[in-house]
């Protein structure tokens, strides 16, 4: 999965603080993860459309066989 890294990356840097967009203030940490949060869940549900797609577009099967 081309995002595999990126929660190790979020929980490794939890406590960091992170600028708001802009360099103004910061992002609260519950605001943060949630949106992040929400984005992996989105490119999650994605991927499992994909694979369902995929023998019907002519694809093969994924190597992980899921």
């Amino acid at each position: 999965m081309k995002y595999d890294w990126l929660t190790a990356l979020m929980l490794a840097r939890a406590d960091d603080e992170q600028p708001a967009y802009g360099g103004q203030g910061t992002v609260p940490a519950g605001l943060r993860y949630r949106e992040r949060g929400l984005a992996l869940a989105f490119l999650a549900e994605w991927a499992a459309e994909a694979r369902l797609l995929a023998p019907r577009l002519g694809f093969p099967q994924a190597p992980s066989g899921r």
